[in-house]
Order: C-alpha cells, then sequence, then structure tokens
C-alpha cells in the first residue's frame, strides 16, 4: 500500500470515529471538535495542512487526533492518543501514529499541553519519529476579542513575535509571525488561516 492510500485510509478513519462519535455539547459549551489550519512561510519552507479532532469522554479524558500534510516530498504524518484535563487550565495529550514521505514510513510520536490563564494561552507540541525531532510553541494574550499578540517558535523556523486577528462569530484566527532561525540565520515571515468547526 503506498503513502497516499495509507494518508486517505487515516483520513477516512477519523471521520468515521468522528461521525460515530459526535460532539456532547451543553447551551453553555461552544467548543467545536475539529479545527483546521493552512500555513504558509517564506523561503523554501513547506507550506502546511493540518487537521486536529478532539473529543471528551468525561470532564478529565478525552482523545485527539491529528493528520497533517506538508507541500514536499509528499510528508504526511497523523497519530491519535488520549488527552487528559489536568485542571481548569490544563490539558495535556500523548499520542502515536505514523509518518510518511519519498524513503520514509516510521513511528511518530508526540505530546501537547494547552495552557488558559484568562487572556493569556499557550500551546506547545513536541514530536520525534524518524524524520527527527520537531516542536511548535506559542504564548499569546488576547488584547481584545479580535486581536492577540505574543511569541511563537517552530523548529527549522525559528524564534518571533505572532499577531492574530479573530473572526470570533466564523470561529476563524489569521495570524502571521516573523520568526528568526538561529541556525540557518533568516528570517522567516509565517501567515496562517484556521478555522474551528
Amino acid at each position: 500500500m503506498n503513502n497516499l492510500y495509507r494518508s486517505l485510509l487515516l483520513l477516512l478513519a477519523m471521520v468515521l470515529f468522528a461521525l460515530a462519535f459526535p460532539p456532547l455539547s451543553t447551551a453553555a459549551e461552544t467548543k467545536t471538535p475539529w479545527w483546521f489550519e493552512v500555513q504558509e512561510a517564506s523561503g523554501k519552507n513547506p507550506a502546511k495542512a493540518i487537521l486536529w479532532y478532539e473529543k471528551d469522554f468525561t470532564n478529565r479524558l478525552g482523545l485527539y487526533a491529528l493528520l497533517a500534510k506538508e507541500s514536499t516530498n509528499g510528508y504526511t504524518e497523523a497519530y491519535v492518543g488520549p488527552k487528559f484535563k489536568l485542571s481548569d487550565r490544563l490539558t495535556m495529550g500523548i499520542g502515536l501514529g505514523r509518518e510518511t514521505m519519498t524513503g520514509l514510513n516510521a513511528v511518530r510520536r508526540n505530546i501537547y499541553y494547552d495552557a488558559n490563564w484568562g487572556k493569556f494561552s499557550s500551546f506547545g507540541t513536541f514530536e520525534n519519529g524518524g524524520s527527527g525531532a520537531w516542536h511548535k510553541i506559542t504564548a499569546t494574550y488576547a488584547l481584545n476579542e479580535r486581536f492577540g499578540t505574543g511569541v511563537m517558535h517552530e523548529t527549522s523556523l525559528g524564534l518571533g513575535p505572532r499577531l492574530e486577528y479573530n473572526f470570533k462569530k466564523e470561529n476563524v484566527q489569521l495570524w502571521g509571525a516573523v520568526l528568526h532561525d538561529k541556525d540557518t540565520g533568516r528570517n522567516n515571515l509565517v501567515l496562517g488561516v484556521n478555522k474551528s468547526f
């Protein structure tokens, strides 16, 4: 089975899982289970598309899944795992899955955290597998309902300021960051758009 078919099967499995276990919501709960992002970076950095899914089984235990595709080398990754709400402000998850690209078909491991303290939030995801270690960390402060500012660090892109603009009604966020990669000395402009649904 080639990499394209594996990726399509993983995506199909995620969709079937989501249909089998629709989100449980109350009037007070507005969190949506799906999140999709497209990210484009300057230079020769690959564009990325990410699909994320979350499902809560109890107040403290749930499941998350990710499917990501890059524009170069046919790189695709998918993983799934449990997530734990450790407090009202902190959730962590541990996932296991596969990554594929030209000449590689390997196990991919992930751990993530999602922390929120009022207007301040931070998200970090850390991966390791056949293609090596990778991470992305954001820490942002909501200036108001529309604008946020903070800092971002991503492997191979660097560290720098991040600005966000939110369309709350549509669950859409536009963001941009200017990151400096100390290993290459390059500055990278990174733009993204994401939507929750």
